[in-house]
This record gives C-alpha cells, structure tokens and sequence, in this order.
C-alpha cells in the first residue's frame, strides 16, 4: 500500500526526471518501488529508468510489463514500456506496445509522436482535426493508397524516356 512516504518518493522522482537528473530518479523511484512493490506506477517508472540510468534491461521490461498488465487503462506505462525497449535498439517490440496505448487512447498525443518519430505512423492529413476524425481517416486511406501510385507511374515514365534517349 502506498504511503506519504512512498508517494513522496514518487513525487521527487517525477521531479528529477523532469529536470534531467536520471540517476536521482531512479533512486527516489527505487525507494517508492521498494515501500509498495504492488503499486504499478512506482514498477513502472522504476523499471524504466532502472533500464534506463543502469541498464537493467531485463527489470526494466519485467516492471513495466507488470505494470502494463496490472492496469492496462494507463498510457504513461506504454511509453515507458517503450523507452526500455529503444534502449536496447528493439523498435518493433517498442511501436508494438506503443500501438497498444493508442488502443486505450487514441489521441494521446505523446504516443502520436512517438510513432511519428519511429516511422510507425503518419501524420494525419488535417492536423487540427483528431486522427479519429472520419474525414482524416479517409483522406488518409485515399492519399497512402493513391499517391504512392501515382509517384511511381511518373518515375517509371521518367526511366521510360531516359532509356530512349
């Protein structure tokens, strides 16, 4: 069960690792982690920057997988999930569970970026409309679908007339 002291912890390392300073994250995180090891926040920012500052891969998937199973509704324990898994270069396993969290939220613009940024996702068509919004997902679906298409009707032109001359 978490106490003042452990949510204290918490807390201070939420700071750190704000500010940069991933070594006193991981303490504090450790220390809220070791007062209430049921609590899935403390596993999964534990675990992540565990993986993180000291390269403990294999806890770090442990705990944020824990984390992710034992309360699937909480998108921050993806992109954590996620961040071990681009340490060790693993970027199909961390757009796998990134596409999860957007399953939860689908407009998480964390996530959004994230895989933007690894090449998993595109950006949608009319950015200040969401990417759930119908007319995105249909100009999104013609464009990928047509475009490419057509790019590569005009390249295949252009070889065409460079081989004849």
């Amino acid at each position: 069960m978490a106490t003042e002291s452990s949510e204290e912890q918490f807390k201070q390392g939420l700071h750190f690792l704000k500010e940069g300073i991933l070594e006193k994250a991981t303490r504090a995180f450790e220390k809220a982690y070791k007062e209430d090891k049921e609590n899935a926040k403390y596993m999964s920012y534990y675990g992540m920057c565990a993986a993180l500052r000291w390269g403990e891969i294999g806890l770090g998937i442990e705990l944020c997988t824990k984390a992710v199973k034992k309360d699937f509704s909480k998108t921050e324990y993806y992109i954590n999930l996620a961040k071990v898994y681009l340490k060790i270069d693993n970027k199909k396993g961390a757009v796998a569970v990134l596409k999860k969290g957007l399953m939860i939220d689908p407009e998480n613009s964390i996530i959004c970026n994230e895989l933007v940024k690894l090449g998993a996702v595109e950006k949608p068509i009319i950015p200040f409309a969401k990417r759930s919004n119908p007319i995105n997902k249909f100009l999104g679906m013609l464009f990928r679908k047509t475009i490419p298409g057509i790019i590569g009707r005009i390249r295949r032109q252009k070889e065409a007339v460079k081989d004849k001359d």
